[in-house]
C-alpha cells in the first residue's frame, strides 16, 4: 500500500512539474504543452467522435495481435519445455527476433494477406510471440525438479500436475512474458500505422507532427498511454487473482 502511495505522488509530482515547465516556456514552443491541454484535447476529441474509427481500429488491431501472439507463444513455449532437443534448436531464433526488423516482412504479408489490418495485425503478433513463448519457457524451467518428483511420487496424472504444480509454479513469468507481449504487440501496431496505414491512433500522431499539431498529438500519445498502463493494471490483477486462487489448491 505504501508503495502505492509513493508511485502516485511520484506521478502526480511528475505531472506538476510537466505543467509548470510548459506553461513557462523552458522547452521548445512545439513541446511546451501542458498536461492539462492535452486532457482537455483529449476529452474534446473522444466526446466529439472525431477520434472514434481510429481507437477502434487500433485497439481491434492491438488486441487481436496481442490474442494471436498469446495463441502462438504460449503452446510454443510448452512444447519447448517438453521437448528439450526442439528447444536447442529453436530459442536461439527467440532470442534472436529482438534484433530482426520485422517490418522488413511487411511487403511480404501484403502479398499474403493483402493491405489493410491484416498485415499491421500480423506485424504486432510476430513482435508478440517471441516474448511471450521465451518467458513461457523460462517459467516451465523454473519449476523445482523436487516438486515434480513429489508429483510423481503421489502418482498425480498429468493434469493433475500441472494444475497443483506446473501453473503455480510457472504463472509469474508467464505474465511477464503476457505483459511484454502486450507491449511488443502495441509497438508493433503503432509503428506500423505511422507509415502503412491511413486510420488509425499510429497514423493519427504521425498525422499532427507532420503539421505541426502538437497538442492533438500528445492529446493521442496521452490516450496511447492510457491503453498500455490500463491493460497492464489488468494483467496485474489477474495474476494476482490466480495467484489467491493458487492458494486454495
Amino acid at each position: 500500500m505504501r508503495s502505492t502511495r509513493w508511485r502516485w505522488l511520484i506521478f502526480v509530482l511528475g505531472v506538476l512539474v510537466l505543467e509548470l515547465v510548459a506553461r513557462s516556456h523552458l522547452m521548445d514552443v512545439t513541446l511546451s504543452v501542458p498536461p492539462s491541454r492535452m486532457i482537455t484535447e483529449l476529452v474534446e476529441q473522444l466526446t466529439s467522435g472525431a477520434l472514434t474509427p481510429d481507437l477502434i481500429r487500433t485497439t481491434s488491431e492491438i488486441f487481436a495481435s496481442f490474442a494471436l501472439g498469446a495463441a502462438i507463444g504460449l503452446p510454443l513455449g510448452v512444447v519447448l519445455w517438453r521437448v528439450p532437443l526442439l528447444a536447442i534448436v529453436i530459442e536461439p531464433y527467440l532470442l534472436a527476433y529482438y534484433v530482426v526488423p520485422v517490418f522488413a516482412l511487411y511487403p511480404l504479408l501484403i502479398k499474403m494477406l493483402g493491405a489493410g489490418a491484416a498485415p499491421i495485425t500480423a506485424i504486432g503478433a510476430i513482435a508478440a510471440v517471441g516474448a511471450i513463448a521465451s518467458n513461457t519457457l523460462v517459467g516451465l524451467r523454473g519449476i523445482p525438479r523436487v516438486q515434480l518428483a513429489v508429483a510423481r511420487s503421489y502418482r498425480l496424472t498429468g493434469s493433475q500436475t500441472a494444475l497443483h504444480v506446473v501453473i503455480p509454479s510457472a504463472t509469474p513469468q508467464i505474465f511477464v512474458g503476457l505483459k511484454l507481449g502486450f507491449i511488443y504487440s502495441l509497438i508493433g501496431v503503432l509503428a506500423s500505422e505511422f507509415i502503412l496505414a491511413t486510420v488509425g491512433l499510429g497514423y493519427q500522431i504521425s498525422y499532427h507532427y507532420d503539421n505541426f499539431e502538437s497538442t492533438k498529438m500528445f492529446a493521442v500519445m496521452v490516450l496511447v498511454i492510457a491503453i498500455s498502463v490500463s491493460v497492464n493494471w489488468l494483467l496485474t490483477l489477474a495474476e494476482r487473482r490466480l495467484g489467491r486462487y493458487r492458494g486454495t489448491l
